[in-house]
């Protein structure tokens, strides 16, 4: 916050002259710069000048304005996300010796982004941090009550106990097509031989210490604890864990992108009440929201500044923003249809 003071009585100054007596033109405007033949440039010439290139600085200052109002619990939060990231940032920026480099991570920063500092880019890297905030609760609001019944009875399913027996395909790189098919050919019939040894009644815990390839777990019998959708990273194992009855095992081997899974279903346990997951059911619509139509995030911060009764008086400048809105909305639509 100190820093946006400093900038506002920097630019004060540089107006008002230090204390010195501020030229003026014949029309009793403000002189903002003088030449040794008497001619001068106006506040207004300034003005003019700066009003015709300053939309997007205009609406940061507008947003910084709303954002840090309406989410000032959160600003500790975000000026420690802007400074991680920039810490991040120096990693890449290094000189010979593996010293971080600043005069390489600014030129970056000011040919990427326009910035002149490493303290402007941070400070609208914390702006960036607000207004997702501000576009998330928009589109949390946008989630409807019969869409969160819905997904609630559609998707949200009790945790189950699951056990597995993992196969993979001993295939490199240097391999050909065919080494490569050879030895995925060679881990499914490896993992049929499993199935086939659990119909004759041995135990799963045994065969997943003696051929599971997953050392994390294959010593607890195979055992991945209670999990729910999403924890495996598979939609097909997913699938696999929740269309088996409790006490069942795989009849078929499941294909994964890690190689073939055998799974067992120890024991489920009691499906969540719609309150306690509301929230992240909540998140999980509005994040969809947004990743379906882009322009959303476009029309979310619009909407908070109407809301704010943001008011552009300058004619040319109002023009100005909403051109600039349009052209956002257009790009926006141009991501979605790629």
């Amino acid at each position: 916050m100190k820093k946006k003071i400093i900038l506002g009585v920097a630019i004060v100054t540089l107006l008002c002259g230090c204390g010195k007596t501020i030229p003026t033109l014949s029309d009793g405007k403000e002189a903002v710069v003088k030449f040794s033949d008497g001619s001068m440039i106006s506040v207004d010439d300034l003005y003019k000048e700066l009003k015709g290139n300053a939309t997007s600085m205009l609406i940061n200052m507008i947003d910084r304005k709303i954002l840090e109002s309406a989410y000032e619990d959160k600003m500790e939060e975000a000026e420690e996300s802007a400074k991680n990231y920039i810490e991040s940032l120096k990693n890449y920026y290094t000189d010979e010796k593996g010293n971080f480099d600043e005069a390489s991570l600014l030129a970056a920063i000011n040919q990427y982004y326009g910035y002149g500092s490493i303290e402007m880019f941070q400070e609208s890297v914390e702006l960036n941090y607000l207004s997702n905030l501000a576009i998330d609760d928009y589109a949390k609001n946008l989630v409807k009550e019969k869409e969160i019944e819905k997904y609630y009875k559609d998707e949200i399913v009790p945790d189950r106990e699951v056990y597995h027996i993992q196969i993979v395909p001993e295939v490199k790189d240097t391999m050909t097509d065919a080494e490569k098919k050879e030895q995925e050919e060679i881990a499914l019939n490896e993992a049929k031989a499993v199935i086939a040894k659990l119909k004759k009644g041995e135990k799963f815990e045994d065969l997943a210490k003696e051929y599971s390839d997953d050392e994390a777990t294959k010593e607890e019998g195979g055992s991945l604890g209670s999990i729910n959708k999403g924890t495996f990273g598979s939609d097909d194992f997913d699938k696999e864990v929740y269309a088996l009855k409790v006490g069942a095992y795989s009849k078929t081997p499941v294909k994964t992108s890690k190689g073939y899974e055998i799974v067992y279903i120890k024991s489920e346990g009691e499906k969540k009440s719609l309150e306690e997951c509301k929230e992240d059911i909540i998140k999980t619509l509005a994040d969809k929201k947004l990743e379906e139509d882009a322009t959303l995030q476009v029309t979310a911060m619009t909407e908070l500044r109407k809301k704010n009764g943001v008011d552009i008086i300058d004619s040319e400048i109002n023009a100005s923003y909403k051109d600039y809105i349009n052209r956002l909305m257009q790009a926006a639509k141009n991501s979605q249809n790629k």
